[in-house]
């Protein structure tokens, strides 16, 4: 597998990211590697991290990168922030599914590995029902996809309601198992686009 530059922009100000609230302790977390594959080959990898803090809202942020069949290549975040409605202690249900409190739309979101400076923050993309969505460039979603797989991390996410930024802190890393599979699945998601761009380069 090729070595991959670690590049991190900055789109926000300090100050704008000292504005975020404390983060809360988390009671659950999760990080894992998701893959796509098309025709048999490869065409997507990514993660997804998931957790839920103690006031019972539920985060679930995927960060991808994909080859079209056309050799383009591009990536997508998103993340959607849910909280349920509670009775005696435990989520209401109706038909089978949990009932989730209307709290806005995600309208803006982003990843700060510890090693970086600054977040990388994504707000140029649109929210639906409580979710937000945002085609990004490849390169740099690469870079930050091989950061938040090795060391810790925070997500953090607004809504439209003015309220400061939501925070979650990854501080649990993928295991083994889940660590080659985003290996591999790069790997060869790499060796696709090459061999793409040497049959359009005859």
């Amino acid at each position: 597998m090729k070595h991959f530059i670690f590049t991190f922009v900055a789109l926000l100000s300090a100050n704008a990211f000292a504005s975020s609230s404390t983060p809360v302790p988390l009671i659950k977390q999760n990080f894992v590697s998701v893959e796509y594959t098309s025709n048999g080959k490869q065409s997507g990898c990514g993660l997804r991290a998931t957790a839920e803090n103690k006031d019972n809202l539920t985060l679930n942020a995927l960060i991808t990168v994909f080859m079209k069949d056309t050799g383009a290549t591009f990536g997508v975040v998103k993340v959607v922030a849910r909280k349920a409605e509670m009775k005696n202690g435990v989520p209401k249900m109706k038909n089978g599914s949990p009932v989730f409190l209307n709290i806005g739309n995600v309208t803006k979101a982003w990843f700060k590995p510890d090693s970086a400076a600054q977040p990388k923050v994504y707000s140029q993309g649109t929210s639906h029902n409580d979710g937000y969505m945002e085609t990004v460039d490849y390169a740099s979603t690469v870079d930050l996809m091989q950061l938040l797989s090795q060391e810790n991390f925070k997500i953090g996410f607004s809504f439209n309601t003015g309220q400061a930024d939501q925070t979650f802190i990854f501080d649990q890393w993928m295991d083994r198992r889940e660590g080659n599979a985003f290996a591999a699945c790069m790997a060869n998601l790499n060796n696709v686009i090459e061999e793409n761009k040497k049959k359009r380069s005859f």
